[in-house]
């Protein structure tokens, strides 16, 4: 899971985005070297076959999370360069906002074979929402992309990685045909594909580690307690004290 891709050539970053996106943010450099890295070692990005779901320990999936213009500019090239296919998932209030992709750029995006999909109306957190409010994120979101580059949307990344049963099955119902997630929490029972956050500090060694599902010990003892954060804040709460340590520490 990628999101921002960075070169000096890049577009303005987004004025709107989430606190603590620049974790997150590969430099296109980075990104070439991990593509390479997967092209030597005979991994093979692939694009979900909904009617065969037989897949080879070398398949991956590569995506991409917001719909920032950079991923037009910076990151479509190197994937191109590779041979590779990717998933982009836009925010629909977002399209077209300054260092965001617009519709031409998705339709282009689409055209070089590359898959687009929802990550929601507004980014907001669905599990906080009323049922009606989760439910037009995901309704609203899939018919407007639909509409207006007229071709069906049938991925779903869930925004900010809070989901449960409900939502995804109501993801189902309304017509998307896979749900990505982040991290898969301990409650989730659905069928989903959860991913993994490619972050700004990663070494190849540690994407190496990455794609061996190797994680290091440190990040263990980290990941344990953001997990336990979670379940005792609950989504606004842990959300609000991410921001509050981000930003003290600037």
């Amino acid at each position: 899971m990628y999101h921002g891709i960075l070169s000096n050539t890049s577009p303005t970053v987004p004025t709107i985005r989430g606190t603590g996106a620049e974790l997150y943010y590969v430099t296109v450099d980075q990104f070439d070297a991990q593509m390479k890295w997967l092209k030597d070692n005979g991994y093979r990005p692939t694009l979900i076959d909904h009617s065969n779901n037989q897949y080879q320990p070398n398949d991956i999936i590569i995506t991409f999370d917001d719909g920032e213009m950079n991923n037009y500019i910076d990151a479509l090239p190197v994937l191109k360069k590779y041979g590779f296919k990717a998933y982009f998932f836009i925010i629909i209030k977002r399209i077209g906002d300054i260092g965001y992709m617009g519709w031409n750029e998705l339709r282009l995006m689409h055209q070089e074979g590359m898959i687009i999909g929802s990550h929601g109306l507004t980014h907001e957190i669905l599990t906080n929402l009323l049922d009606s409010q989760m439910q037009e994120e995901l309704k609203a979101s899939k018919n407007n992309l639909e509409v207006n580059l007229n071709f069906p949307i049938e991925t779903l990344s869930i925004p900010r990685g809070f989901c449960n049963d409900k939502v995804i099955e109501t993801a189902y119902n309304f017509g998307y045909k896979t749900v990505f997630i982040s991290e898969r929490p301990a409650c989730l029972t659905i069928k989903c594909i959860s991913r993994i956050a490619i972050k700004s500090n990663w070494s190849l060694k540690r994407f190496d580690m990455a794609l061996k599902g190797k994680t290091p010990v440190t990040e263990i003892l980290a990941n344990g307690l953001i997990k336990a954060l979670k379940t005792i804040l609950r989504e606004s709460g842990y959300n609000w004290l991410r921001s509050f340590l981000i930003n003290i520490s600037r």
